[in-house]
Parts: structure tokens; sequence; C-alpha cells
């Protein structure tokens, strides 16, 4: 099933003719989900043992071989284009994800753009991090260049919003439309869009009702191609739909009997045991599809992400890495530029997304549904492993419910840390618990290199560290001994620590200074807690940020004056902070509005700590870690910044033990049920 799931994804990887979809790298949206289907339907059904024909196999090898020399054999189709950031086509040409090009930024098989259709994605890199509808606000201008040899006359109409100029064989049109002899010709076209208005062109050939229509396959080309060259662009088409129609056969032949079999093994089982079995594929599918409706707009459209905003700086990061490296130079030479300020990891992350998906923020807001996605299936995962089958359904159920009232309304659909940081946080707790229960030692080391990426995403996350380093120890005391529980925090932190010194590494090579992951922070917590003026004086205040000497240990010794000076309001505003973190949204903030389903779920969360002994076990200790260390975080910072999503982490795990209360009862009713049944019978 393995071999069949990888030949079928690298199908898909592989380039293809292209003017068909799904002709490789980058997948886009169509190609991402169905890389995530067969990632979904294998891991559902890997506990099936079904046998898959050698000749299946052999067969998705001609496929990918006859996908691959249509890459090869197939010219492009359309016009290439360099784009610049400016209305005088002045250097440099941008640079696009979907195309590695030299001196060109893209190859556009259509001339018909409307505003936000076009690919100006370079708005979104820095030196742009400024205002809003750029795409409107700001002037552009693209050169376009295409070769046509038709054996009949073909007129072209052309006209734009803005200043256009086509040209044949370097002869500048008087008027639109131009009718271009039969024969060999390189059309140009030039577009100046000024600021402040919303860009429009088309160029577009008519057919004989002097209708526009769209250019064909092969009509215009980005080189010089034979006419044979052109036929077959034309009908290779019919071999490239052969061949994905081929590859979606020899997928559900192969994966089919699997899904027959796993549904069978589910309808075997009681109906928690069988609903338990679907979570994983209905969640999966469930936020994948959602994902993708949610995204739909921002397909074969350019988004300008506000300046100033985080979002925005997350992605001028990823396109910065993706066109001049990992190092992220920003413009700077080694030795001379700055240590990270932004979270880096999600940056990374959304670099990879793009390179996976292209230019459009559709597929980077389609992973962050499936990021959701796989935070949800984890949670479930750590569940049944400490409150038992039920409560984690529950728990599922009542995370879903908060993600579409809290998550997905505002924060998945757009870019910011919090996506990444969901999975991997709830990856982290999973294998530690994982390891408490089996002390199976490849859990702990996964476990931490996964709490290492979750720290590079969110940096506060170094806090749940210490507290991993004594309860894993504590956990497997009495089974392992004391020399193997001695070593275990060494492991953590050398795990934990090998995974973020690509980061601090990066750092020293751009700075000079082994900055660990990020710069700043640590000053932030000493600015979100001065007190307030009165009682304390303005030198006062200055002072304690006189005295900070750029370093974590600085920010805690004068956290600690700030307590020791003024211990009231102090302790009062770590209580706001705290009000806030538990659902209390409007203590901070007249125009914020309290949210119930928050404040319901941390009330049932605190009651559990106290009524439940599975909410005291040594693996509950470690999700509650993460909910206590997190809200440290909270009451140091200012959890208000951008809404409420700062302390919408703590929720995907106080789900865990709040369901497991809820789950009593309805257990103790079922088991009434089930006895009174038996009793029938």
């Amino acid at each position: 099933m393995r071999v069949l799931v990888f030949a079928a994804a690298l199908y898909l990887l592989v380039p293809g003719h292209p003017d068909v979809i799904l002709s490789g790298v980058p997948l886009g949206q169509t190609g991402a989900v169905l890389v995530i289907a067969l990632l979904v339907a294998w891991a559902w059904t890997r506990d099936v043992i079904v046998t898959i024909a050698p000749g299946l196999i052999r067969a998705f090898g001609v496929a990918i071989a006859v996908k691959f020399a249509l890459a090869l054999v197939v010219p492009q189709s359309g016009w290439v284009g360099a784009y610049y950031a400016n209305d005088q086509l002045k250097p440099p040409v941008r640079d696009s994800v979907d195309f590695s090009l030299y001196k060109a930024t893209r190859i556009d098989r259509q001339l018909s753009f409307v505003d936000t259709e076009f690919p100006v994605h370079f708005f979104n890199e820095h030196g742009f991090n400024f205002g809003l509808r750029r795409e409107a606000t700001e002037a552009f201008s693209v050169e376009w260049m295409g070769i046509i040899d038709s054996d009949e006359p073909v007129t072209v109409r052309y006209d734009a919003r803005g200043e256009v100029q086509f040209s044949v064989d370097d002869v500048v049109a008087a008027a639109s439309p131009v009718t271009i002899a039969p024969g060999l010709h390189v059309l140009y076209v030039q577009y100046r869009k000024p600021k402040v208005i919303e860009g429009a062109l088309h160029v577009q050939p008519l057919d004989a009702n002097g209708e526009p229509r769209d250019w064909a396959i092969g009509e215009v080309t980005p080189a010089p191609v034979s006419p044979a060259q052109r036929s077959a662009a034309r009908w290779l088409v019919v071999v490239a739909w052969g061949a994905h129609l081929l590859a979606a056969v020899m997928v559900i032949a192969g994966i089919g009997p699997a899904l027959a079999a796993k549904l069978r093994q589910v309808r075997t089982l009681r109906w928690v045991n069988a609903a338990q079995q679907c979570v994983m594929p209905v969640v999966m599918f469930g936020l994948t599809l959602q994902g993708l409706w949610k995204s739909r707009h921002l397909v074969d459209h350019v988004w300008t992400l506000t300046g100033g905003d985080d979002w925005l700086a997350f992605e001028m990061n990823a396109r910065e890495i993706l066109f001049n490296g990992w190092l992220l130079p920003r413009g700077d030479l080694p030795g001379k530029g700055v240590p990270y300020y932004e979270y880096p990891g999600y940056g990374y992350f959304v670099a990879g997304a793009h390179w996976l998906t292209g230019d459009s923020m559709a597929g980077v807001i389609l992973i962050n549904f499936v990021c959701l996605a796989l935070a949800t299936v984890l949670v479930h995962a750590i569940a049944t492993r400490i409150t038992g089958r039920l409560a984690a359904l529950i728990a599922v159920a009542w995370l879903l419910a908060l993600e579409q009232m809290d998550f997905v309304r505002y924060y998945t659909i757009t870019l910011l840390s919090e996506n990444l940081f969901f999975p991997l946080a709830a990856l982290t707790v999973y294998l530690f618990v994982r390891f408490a229960q089996s002390g199976q030692w490849w859990t702990v080391m996964a476990g931490a290199a996964a709490g290492g990426l979750a720290a590079a995403t969110r940096p506060t996350m170094l806090l749940y560290l210490p507290v991993a380093m004594i309860l894993l120890p504590l956990a497997r005391l009495k089974r392992d001994g004391i020399a193997k529980a001695a070593l275990m925090p060494l492991f953590v932190v050398v795990c934990w620590l090998a995974v973020i010194s690509p980061f601090t590494y990066r750092n020293y090579v751009m700075s000079g200074r082994p900055v660990l992951i990020t710069e700043g922070q640590a000053q932030t917590f000493i600015e979100f807690n001065l007190p307030p003026s009165p009682p304390a004086t303005r030198a006062q205040n200055e002072k304690y940020l006189q005295d900070f000497r750029n370093s974590n240990l600085s920010a805690v010794i004068i956290l600690l004056r700030i307590l020791w000076d003024f211990p009231m309001e102090t302790l009062a505003n770590w209580g706001t902070k705290a009000g806030f973190g538990f659902g209390m949204v409007h203590w901070m903030g007249a125009a914020n509005q309290p949210h119930p389903e928050l404040i319901i779920t941390s009330v049932i969360y605190l009651a559990a700590l106290l009524l439940l002994r599975e909410a005291r076990s040594i693996g509950a200790w470690l999700v509650h870690g993460f909910v206590l260390t997190h809200l440290a975080t909270m009451m140091l910072s200012m959890p208000s910044n951008y809404g409420y999503r700062l302390i919408l982490p703590m929720y995907v795990f106080m789900v865990i033990f709040a369901a497991a209360l809820i789950a009593k009862p309805i257990a103790r009713w079922l088991d009434r049920g089930a006895a009174a049944e038996a009793a029938l019978a």
C-alpha cells in the first residue's frame, strides 16, 4: 500500500503537460488536496492487509514516465512576462514562485486581467511594508513577449485601464484591433499601470464573428517552436488526460479494496470504537474541504496583506527565503544583518507551502486548515490515552465547535504563527504523553524535536522545556530506574536545542551574534508589565527599561523588581491577563465582548482538575504543564494583541479534561442502558 501511495504522490509531483492540470510542482490547490487525500487514505487503512498487484505498480511507472515525457517534448504556451514594481519598465524584474525564468517573472497563458487578477504577488515582499491593496494603490508595469506562427491572419483586440502598447515585429500598432499577417511574428505587449487605479488589460484574438476568444494551446509561445511542436502541444493534451485517467483508475483499484476492508472492519465495532476509528479521516477531510472553500476567492487572485502587520511580515520572509536563500538576508551581507525579529518557524513553513502550492495565498490558507486538522487529530490521540475513548470523542466535538467559533472565522484564514504552533505543540505533548506511558525512547527524542520546532514558531514554548525535563523523569522513574531517568532531561535538551540550532546559526552568520531564536521579546515582557502611573513615576518606569541588558535573565530580574516595588498593581495586572486567558476577553478593552464558549470551557477544565483522577495523572500533568506555561506567557505579555488569538493554544488542550468531566455521567448512563439490554436478553 505504501508503494502505491508513494507512486501516486510521485505522479502528482513530476512535471507534465504544461497546459493540463496537475502539471507538477507547484501543485496548486487541486494537487495539494489530492496528496492530502492519498496520505489520509493510507494512514486510515495502514492496519488493513491488502495485496497490491505488482502489475499495478508497473503501470503506475508507465504513467509517470508518460507524464514526464510530455513535459520534455511539449513546449510552453503563452506570453513570457517581465513584471516591474514601477510604471517605467525599470529593473529589477520581480521573481515568481510559479516559474524560474531568466530575466522574466512568469508565463501567462492569457492576457486578460482585472484588478486582483494581475499576479503581482511581489507586492507582499520586503520594500512594500505599508498600506493595503497595493495592487491598486501602487504602480507596476509588465512587458510580455510571444511568438506566433499562423497559417491564417489573426486579428487581435487590446484595451486597458492604464497605458498599453501592442507591437508586431517591433512595429507599434496604431490602434486596436490589429490584424497579424500569416507567418512567424514576434509580438510585444507593454502595460503600465499608474498609482491609485485598479488595473485592467485584455489582449485577445477575435473569432470569425468578431468576438474575443482565448489564445489556443500552442498559438502563442514564449520561444520559437516548429509548426509540428505547436500541433503536438494541442493533440498531446489528450495523451496527458489519458495518463491522468489511467493514474486515477490505478489509485482506485489499489486503495478501493483497502477502504472497503476498513469499512467492513469498522462496521463490526461498537459505536464508540467505530466513531473513534472515523475521527481522523472525518476531521482531516472536513477541515481540508473547509479550507478549500474558505480560500476559493484567492485562486488566481493576488491578496496584498496590510502593511505593518504580522501576516505581511511572515509572507515577506517566506518570499525572501524562496528567492534569496534560507539565511533570510533581506538585502544584508553576512555579518551585517540582524537576528530574527519575527518568529522564524512560520515564515519557513509559509515558504514551503508556497513552494508546494504556488504564488497564490490560497494554497497557504488551505495548508493552515490542514494544520488545524492535524492538531485536532493529535488532541484526540492524547485524550484517548489519558481519559478514554468516549471522552476523546467528546473532546474532538468540543474542539471542533471552538474552532468554528474562534479559530476559523478570524485566524485560520490569514497568516499567523498559531496556525503552525497548534499542531507542533499538540505533537510535542502527544509524544511526551506516549513516552510517559510506553517508555519508547524515540518518542521522547521526537517530542523534543517537535518542541524545538514549536519554539522556533513561538519562542514562548521554551518555558515548557523545564516542565518536560522535570515531569518526564518522574513519569518513568519507578519503571526505568534512576540512571535512565537522569538521562531523560539531557536527551530532551539536546534534541530540543539541536532543532533550534539552525536558527541560532543563521542569526550568528547574518548578525555576528548567536541569538537563540529571536531578539526583542524579552524587552516586551518588561514593557507590558510596567506599573501604572500613578503610583509609579515616569522616571521609575524609564529606569526599569534602562536597566534591561538585552537578556532573558535581565528581564526576569527586572520583573521581580517591579513585583517587589509595586506588588498590588503587578498582581492586579497579571490577574486581569489571566482572566483574559480564561475567556474574560472583555476585561481588556471595552470593545471586546465576553466569549461564553471560552469561559465555559475554562470553568469546566478547572473543575475537572479537582474532580477527576485522570486529570491528576502524570500524563495529564504534561498537558497541564503546557496550559500553565502558556498562561504564564500571556500574563507576562499582552494577550489582547490581534484580538484573542494568543490564548487559543490553551484551549486546544483544555477541552481534553473538560470533555472528560462531561463524559463521566454520559458513560454511567450508557453503562446502565447496556446493562438493562443485557438483562432483557
